[in-house]
């Protein structure tokens, strides 16, 4: 893409929403994530709402965001990012019932939880089919 008045052309363009740009931050009930992966939306809501967990919970969260529609795909080019509805609280109303009934499990042996870490070229990958 050639911009006028520039002498080379342009290799990277980001462009992201207004709403995006707004500063949408963990004060409010929405979240953007770049990536609609289980682990990826488990961790990232995990870390920035400060919820305990486990990555074994990822599939059942992501269950969880579907039925309570709390789960909207965006568009986006180069990833498929979500928004996320909703805040800490429900989401830890949510564990509880998935701990009580026997839906998602504590580890049996106490100790630090490894998360897994996210390479932002897999995040950012065109999109196959």
């Amino acid at each position: 893409m050639q911009i006028a008045g520039r002498k080379r052309p342009l290799r990277h363009l980001i462009g992201i929403s207004e709403e995006f740009a707004g500063g949408v931050s963990s004060a409010t009930d929405r979240t953007l994530l770049a990536d609609s992966g289980a682990l990826f939306v488990w961790a990232s809501l995990a870390e920035i709402r400060g919820i305990p967990g486990i990555p074994e919970w990822a599939e059942w969260f992501l269950g969880q965001l579907e039925k309570h529609k709390a789960l909207v795909p965006l568009v986006g080019i180069g990833c498929n990012p979500v928004l996320v509805k909703g805040n800490k609280e429900q989401f830890l109303s949510w564990l509880s019932d998935g701990v009580w009934g026997g839906e998602i499990h504590f580890p049996a042996e106490g100790g630090p939880v490894h998360w897994p870490s996210f390479d932002l070229r897999k995040v950012f990958s065109p999109a196959t089919d």
